[in-house]
């Protein structure tokens, strides 16, 4: 009890200091650092190592006023043209449940917890062709006793998360191809289907190879991947039952202001069971999705579709999903506000024991869609929703969302964001699932500090109540990132 009070103390604090921050850092403190010395730096971006820092070549970097600097371009030869760059992140992220999954876990469905998380990388260049790069991580979580416990999503103690070698082969002046083989994190597209999953403490990772070939705009990568288990206190292996190929390629559409991704993903995953169908599966997914603005107007759209087929083990598949957004950013210049409409679609399986319908979400980043909570995944869904955000002061960015949940099919399960079941379906033909409403807040203190919070609701709707506990839900969270 004791020490849920301190996870509560804890994630009281961390708001309070977000918002006292919001209030009292001048608003042109987060980017002090970088005007006064105009270096194009590259952006931290989610895998480490898709950062450029060769743009510090030849600068003072004592001069910057950037202590960090000195890290991200460390010269091993007089030429230059051997270096090393280091990276690391520390987050710290409070979380409260209220009725946790509903209350099905009564008593245990409120509780408090800790997370933290430590990431360090070290990417060293051998002249432009060869690379190797190599991340470290640890995650903990403190006192943890919602159902589940401290499971695989929030601890892995001390393992690698990526470690692998490049070797860069040029075809011209705008052309080469990179080849890549070790331990990665894969992220394609909208990462609606492959994805690093960033906001669990325990990212995913994969073992395996890929081909990035850059012919002009366009890229296209065949990837070869197995992926790896999380054993909390060993160090983590892949797996031959879960393995993910196939080729995915982006690139602008010249003539008209649009991009385009392309993609064929193979999973083939031993003994899965599918809404009463059990066997090996052997999924393909094929899909297309697209993506710009609209002429000359402040209207945005993205569409994206997929259809799968294969077995799982003697019955076939044929399963699809498919998602469209519209947005709007109002003409006013201070708060940048986006209004947005979306609907997303994965369709259900018609009949337990017989050929399968349900879609596959295969291994996305699921928090960034279909609601903060986490409650629901890709796959039986039919899911309306809207939201704005608006930027109200530099560097702080709020956002409004709501969700509207259904089953596509009567006869098959509700799923959750891993693809697992959440509810069975068989026991009623209700379909509503529910709502959420969440709202998010992040704000970026300087350019290596970054803080958000978000509190999420989930109304539960006919199913829910037909299937279980169906209190209401309540998730609120706090975190301190920093990077460098």
């Amino acid at each position: 009890m004791r020490a849920r009070l301190r996870c509560v103390a804890v994630l009281v604090g961390l708001t309070l200091q977000w918002l006292a921050f919001v209030h009292a850092v001048p608003s042109g403190w987060a980017q002090a650092d970088q005007s006064a010395d105009q270096l194009r730096r590259p952006a931290y971006q989610l895998r480490r190592f898709d950062e450029d820092w060769s743009v510090l070549k030849g600068v003072d970097l004592s001069a910057t006023g950037d202590f960090w600097d000195r890290l991200k371009f460390i010269p091993l030869a007089r030429d230059e043209s051997v270096w090393l760059s280091l990276g690391g992140q520390v987050r710290e992220r409070a979380e409260y449940f209220r009725h946790f999954l509903f209350g099905a876990s009564k008593p245990d469905d409120t509780d408090a917890y800790l997370l933290s998380r430590f990431r360090l990388s070290a990417d060293l260049h051998i002249t432009s062709y060869v690379r190797l790069f190599a991340e470290g991580k640890a995650s903990f979580a403190l006192d943890r006793s919602l159902v589940g416990g401290r499971t695989n999503s929030f601890v892995d103690e001390f393992d690698l998360q990526n470690g692998f070698a490049d070797i860069m082969i040029p075809l011209g002046e705008r052309a080469d191809v990179t080849l890549r083989g070790g331990r990665q994190e894969l992220l394609f597209g909208a990462q609606r289907l492959v994805g690093v999953s960033d906001f669990t403490n325990v990212r995913r990772t994969f073992d395996g190879g890929q081909g990035i070939i850059r012919i002009g705009d366009w890229t296209i990568s065949p990837f070869w991947a197995e992926l790896v288990v999380v054993d909390q206190y060993k160090f983590n292996k892949s797996t031959p039952d879960n393995k993910l190929f196939g080729i995915y390629s982006t690139g602008p559409l010249h003539f008209l202001p649009v991009n385009l991704d392309f993609y064929w993903l193979s999973a083939d995953n031993a003994g899965v069971t599918i809404n009463g169908t059990s066997g090996r599966e052997r999924r393909q997914t094929l899909g297309a999705r697209t993506w710009g603005k609209i002429g000359q107007t402040n209207l945005d759209f993205e569409i994206e579709g997929a259809g799968q087929f294969g077995t799982v083990g003697r019955r076939d598949i044929a399963a699809g999903m498919f998602t469209t957004g519209l947005g709007y950013t109002l003409p006013i210049p201070r708060l940048s506000p986006r209004i947005y409409l979306e609907f997303d679609y994965a369709s259900g399986d018609g009949r337990p024991g017989g050929n399968v319908g349900t879609f596959n979400q295969l291994y996305p980043t699921a928090h960034s869609y279909l609601g903060y909570i986490d409650y629901v995944g890709r796959q039986n869904l039919i899911s309306p929703s809207a939201g704005v955000a608006l930027s109200p002061v530099r560097n702080l960015t709020l956002s409004l969302q709501q969700y509207f949940f259904w089953r596509a099919s009567d006869h098959d399960a509700l799923y959750n964001k891993s693809g697992a079941v959440f509810r069975p379906g068989t026991g009623t033909t209700a379909s509503y699932v529910g709502a959420e409403i969440d709202l998010f807040a992040t704000y970026n203190f300087t350019r290596h500090l970054l803080g958000y919070a978000g509190y999420s609701r989930f109304f539960p709707g006919e199913f829910i109540r037909k299937t279980g506990p169906a209190k209401d839900s309540d998730f609120l969270y706090s975190a301190i990132q920093y990077t460098f």
